[in-house]
This record gives structure tokens, C-alpha cells and sequence, in this order.
């Protein structure tokens, strides 16, 4: 009489992977977008009532509700976006049990240290994650396989990715900071020419070689 191991394997595949992921990352995206709509008109409403309300105890209490409502919908977003790292560098099992202790460290420091100081600890994991991502991808790792081919594509995948996280940081973590602005024009440019990489690689391709032959 034999018999089988019964222990769980974690090695797995999904099928759906990817397609999950985007579908988590829209919803993510979504949301935020709504939590930041109904900023906008909740502020609007405390301005119609008191137009100096950003001065006083209200404006603390504002910021610190948006904190709360936009939270969880961030933590999704990174973590989605962490787990969309291509095969790259880790695999995909060990990239999802790291996911699981970034989430476990994250909660820890926003009960230790506030929401606020949660978001900007996972959104410098990101940012360092993202940073190592694109590093690889200009470099032509082979440590590196992405879901689509072509290095102008898988470029400015990474610079798309970089610079979402790196928008989301401004805006949460850099409000009341110099680098507010410059920060986020940099932003402007990653996200643009990430866009432009990713949706007209063969139009950047033809303009390359037009210049080099001249």
C-alpha cells in the first residue's frame, strides 16, 4: 500500500495571474479615484460653510479621514503593483510571500507610528523596488522576463510603473514639502514618456533610426 505526500505545495501557477492583477490594480486605481472626488466635494461643502476652514481644527480632521478612506486602496495598488514585477529577479512564489511580510511590516508601523507613516513606508519600498526594476530593465538583465516583449516596451513598463508609485508618494507623503513640485513634474515626465514607450515602440524605433542615418 503506498502513499502520497499530503503536504501543501505553494509553487503554484495561476492561469490568471496577470489578468487578476489588472483587474485588482483598476479597482484599486477606481476607488481612489472616487475616495478622491468625494474629497473634493467634501472640502467644497466645509468651504461654502466657512471659507477660512483650512485654518482651522477642521482642516487636521479632513486630512486625516482622506487618510483613512484612501488607505486601504493604496496598500492594494502597491502591493498590485509590486506583484506585477515581472518573473523578474525573484519568482513569482517568493514574490508573493515577500508581498505578504511587506503587508505585515506595513500594518505594523501604521499601528505603531499612524496611517500616514504606513503609506510613506510602503510607498519608499516601492519606490526602491521599482527603482531596482528599471535599473534591470536598462541593463538588459537576463534576471528579467517580462509578460511582453521589446526593450522599448519593458522600459517604459518599468518607467509607467515608477512613476505611479512615485505620484502617489507626492501626493501623500510630500505635501508640505519644497521637492513638492519638482517632484512632481518629474512624475509628469515618467508617466509620459513611460505611456509613449509602452504604446509607440515601433513609431521611437523608425525616429531612432532616422536620426542615426543622418
Amino acid at each position: 500500500m503506498s502513499s502520497t505526500s499530503s503536504k501543501p505545495n505553494f509553487n503554484f501557477n495561476l492561469k490568471n495571474y496577470d489578468y487578476f492583477l489588472i483587474i485588482v490594480t483598476f479597482i484599486a486605481l477606481m476607488m481612489i479615484g472616487l475616495v478622491c472626488v468625494f474629497g473634493v466635494w467634501y472640502s467644497y461643502d466645509l468651504y461654502t460653510t466657512n471659507s477660512n476652514w483650512q485654518s482651522t481644527i477642521q482642516y487636521p480632521a479632513y486630512i486625516n479621514m482622506m487618510n483613512m478612506y484612501v488607505y486601504p486602496f493604496v496598500l492594494v495598488l502597491l502591493l498590485s503593483l509590486g506583484l506585477c514585477i515581472p518573473k523578474r529577479i525573484v519568482p513569482r512564489t517568493a514574490l508573493i510571500k515577500t508581498t505578504f511580510v511587506i503587508l505585515l511590516l506595513t500594518l505594523v508601523v501604521s499601528v505603531v507610528g499612524g496611517i500616514e507613516l504606513g503609506i510613506s513606508f510602503i510607498l519608499l519600498m516601492s519606490i526602491a523596488v521599482q527603482v531596482v526594476v528599471l535599473a534591470f530593465t536598462v541593463m538588459k538583465s537576463g534576471a528579467l522576463t517580462f509578460e511582453r516583449e521589446g526593450y522599448l516596451i519593458q522600459i517604459g513598463s518599468s518607467l509607467l510603473h515608477l512613476g505611479t508609485v512615485l505620484f502617489i508618494f507626492d501626493f501623500a507623503s510630500m505635501r508640505d514639502s519644497v521637492y513638492h513640485i519638482p517632484v512632481f513634474w518629474v512624475v509628469t515626465l515618467l508617466i509620459g514618456i513611460g505611456t509613449f514607450m509602452s504604446f509607440y515602440p515601433s513609431g521611437i524605433s523608425r525616429l531612432g533610426r532616422k536620426i542615426a542615418l543622418k
